[in-house]
């Protein structure tokens, strides 16, 4: 097979990972009010599953992709989704919320540990040029897990009950990414692209240097990089802000009055737009530039938090969550389209287990404060209140950490 075949063979088998991962992911916001009114456990407690899941796999995705590093990414992605999917199919049996943190929390975290981290790392590796649409192609995914995830979960639901419906939706969705993850590898010497040193990576408004002369940073040089920790702060935000945001929605949605099926167009909503966002922001970004992509991303964000805190209304919802949906997808494919322009592609697999550490860290805190913040007050204002600042701060943050490419 042509190597330019190859290519997009993979971009289509991390899709299909990223999709099947995220799906489950998506439906665990369905699932937190039926959690809730079933066993009686508040919102806090159910999120900090959800949050232990991302903090648990941003730890395991260190070592899962220093090991990607050495070994390839086929085996570890595909053990690692494999029990994913068993985990959260087995959470149609719990009974105790120590049962949900186990399935969910440590179990899942470890077995979502891997497709983000392997995905970004891999496809990187494959492209230089179209580099944006192909991180792109591969993380629509994630977002279509969104716009399907709610609707079918409620669908599910009604059709089978709870129960049924969380086995069945998890192990379908486990038994269809370690198929698609047995056929990821990383590209043979014939099949490694070409750097184009004739002319700057987009956005950066320089020449570029030669390949023995660019970026190559080890995971020791990257872990004492400033950059690199105002980098990984910036995405830990967006990733608090994101999760947030989408995992607690939906009882947002329902705390207005909306019902469970409408309050779940909300996370349709934001699929929409985050698979808008995705395309538009890679295909953008590689005839105009990585850097204005990313304001024009940020600056969405802002605007849909600005209109949910300030507009609220049903009306309003799914609107507000497609737009920012739109800017979340672009500001992370950006980011995740820096990262071998800052640091190169010498340990890529480490270093983006470093900063995806920090994405996880954030992604775990910012449900689960929310969550307890909730409780304590019976609103949410303060944690959707203070969305559009953490936009701001994470766009200086960005700023700051890619000066130096840029000067």
């Amino acid at each position: 097979m042509r190597p330019p075949a190859r290519r997009w063979l993979i971009v289509a088998a991390l899709f299909t990972v990223t999709y099947g991962v995220s799906t489950p992911l998506a439906a665990f916001g369905v699932f937190l009010p039926i959690f809730a009114e079933t066993f009686g456990w508040s919102r806090g407690a159910i999120a900090t599953a959800f949050s232990a899941n991302l903090l648990i796999g941003g730890v395991m995705g260190f070592a899962v992709g220093t090991l990607a590093d050495r070994l390839g990414p086929r085996v570890p992605l595909a053990v690692t989704v494999a029990l994913a999917g068993t985990a959260f199919a087995l959470v149609s049996t719990v009974d105790a919320l120590w049962q949900l943190y186990l399935l969910v929390g440590v179990l899942g975290g470890i077995g979502m540990s891997s497709f983000y981290l392997l995905s970004a790392s891999t496809v990187v590796r494959w492209f230089t040029e179209r580099r944006g649409l192909a991180i792109a192609l591969v993380f629509m995914g994630f977002n279509l897990g969104y716009i399907s995830g709610g609707p079918l979960t409620v669908w599910l639901i009604g059709a089978l009950g709870w129960r049924a419906a969380y086995a069945t939706l998890a192990g379908v969705c486990g038994l269809v990414t370690t198929l698609a993850a047995l056929t990821v590898r990383l590209p043979r010497a014939a099949e490694t692209p070409s750097a184009d040193t004739s002319r700057p990576p987009a956005g950066t408004g320089h020449a570029a240097p030669a390949a023995a002369v660019g970026p190559n940073f080890t995971l020791r040089q990257a872990l004492v990089a400033p950059r690199q920790w105002c980098l990984n702060v910036s995405w830990l935000l967006l990733g608090g802000l994101t999760m947030m945001i989408t995992v607690h929605v939906v009882p947002f949605a329902r705390d207005q009055g909306i019902d469970l099926a409408g309050a779940s167009l909300a996370l349709t909503g934001y699929g929409v737009g985050a698979v808008a966002g995705r395309l538009a922001g890679g295909a953008v970004s590689d005839r105009l530039g990585l850097l204005a992509t990313l304001r024009a991303g940020y600056v969405l964000q802002a605007v849909a938090l600005l209109t949910l805190v300030l507009l609220p209304s049903p009306r309003t919802l799914v609107l507000s969550l497609a737009l920012f949906g739109v800017g979340v997808a672009a500001s992370d494919t950006m980011i995740m389209k820096s990262i071998p322009d800052v640091f190169g592609v010498r340990a890529i697999g480490a270093i983006m287990g470093v900063l995806t550490l920090g994405w996880r860290s954030g992604a775990a805190l910012g449900p689960a404060a929310a969550g307890f913040l909730y409780d304590v007050t019976g609103s949410y204002a303060i944690p959707f209140g203070a969305a559009p600042v953490i936009v701001v701060v994470s766009w200086l943050l960005f700023a700051v950490a890619t000066a130096r490419t840029r000067a």
